[in-house]
């Protein structure tokens, strides 16, 4: 079996895992569920690829830990794709970016209008929390999380205000704080997760979150790379409206690189993770 069927496999298995109970975490459907329970169910479960609570739970098997139902690393895989929905579901908003459609669906403010899309999020950032609040683990596992969902709030100021300003005003160093911020640090959150609710040591915990930001800037830049009509619209910072496609690829190839150094000190060299952080860079070819 080559590395990317494993992988396929791997993501295919933690995704089963993550829809049931992402499902369990939900209020029941039916015909008597009210207009915000049904609102939550298209916000969660519209589809996505699971990327992120994959990674906890691949982070935590990479350590040895526990993944199965009630485990920790899977209300942290959980609570992890609660707020990346919650961040999605406000994103969409006519006062951010204004998006009526999500994955192929009807954005939520689109289908059950603003008042509810904003309460929609609200919860969802709760039920993340109340996630966390039920593991073994809590105290290790809700500051990180914490810290984790206020970057992503500081990354979505920095880039309104980015937007509102000259692009000849953009540099780099811009680029870098919105990203770190608006996308690794999403990434970079299930992978120390995962990581804390294996009983990592610490080496091993900082290892994972390097290895998570990296992967995080990569597949920002990658997906710059992929999205050219953004980059030609103008529609607000893009590395490739800022750097060139040639800069943006080397940036993309540097930071994949840098993820596959910070798995050095797991001892199996954590094969799922490599492939994972290498088929990044195969969405290019």
């Amino acid at each position: 079996m080559t590395a990317v069927e494993t992988l396929d496999a791997a993501l295919a298995r933690t995704r089963a895992t993550i829809e049931a109970a992402l499902r369990d975490a939900l209020p029941p459907p039916g015909e008597a569920a009210s207009a915000l329970d049904q609102a939550l169910a298209h916000a969660v479960m519209g589809g996505g690829k699971r990327v992120r609570p994959s990674l906890a739970l691949l982070c935590a098997e990479a350590c040895g830990g526990e993944t199965g139902p009630g485990s920790d690393a899977l209300r942290a895989a959980i609570a992890v794709e609660l707020l990346h929905c919650y961040t999605l579901v406000h994103d969409d908003l006519p006062a951010m970016d204004n998006d009526t459609e999500r994955r192929g669906q009807p954005s939520v403010w689109t289908k059950f209008g603003e008042d509810l899309a904003i309460l929609v999020g609200d919860r969802l950032q709760a039920m993340a929390f109340g996630q966390l609040a039920g593991c073994r683990r809590a105290a290790s596992l809700l500051g990180p999380f914490a810290s984790a969902a206020t970057l992503v709030v500081d990354g979505q100021v920095a880039d309104l205000a980015t937007a509102k300003q000259p692009p000849e005003t953009w540099d780099e160093t811009t680029l870098y704080g919105v990203y770190a911020f608006k996308t690794a640090a999403l990434i970079r959150l299930p992978c120390l997760l995962g990581a804390i609710a294996a009983d990592a040591p610490a080496p091993v915990q900082t290892a994972l979150a390097d290895y998570g930001r990296e992967v995080g800037l990569a597949f920002q830049f990658v997906d710059d790379l992929l999205d050219t009509a953004q980059a030609d619209a103008g529609d607000g910072l893009n590395a490739l409206r800022l750097l060139g496609p040639k800069r943006v690829r080397h940036l993309a190839e540097t930071h994949t690189q840098a993820a596959l150094n910070a798995l050095a000190p797991l001892p199996d060299g954590a094969p799922t993770l490599r492939a994972f952080a290498q088929s990044l860079l195969t969405r290019l070819v």
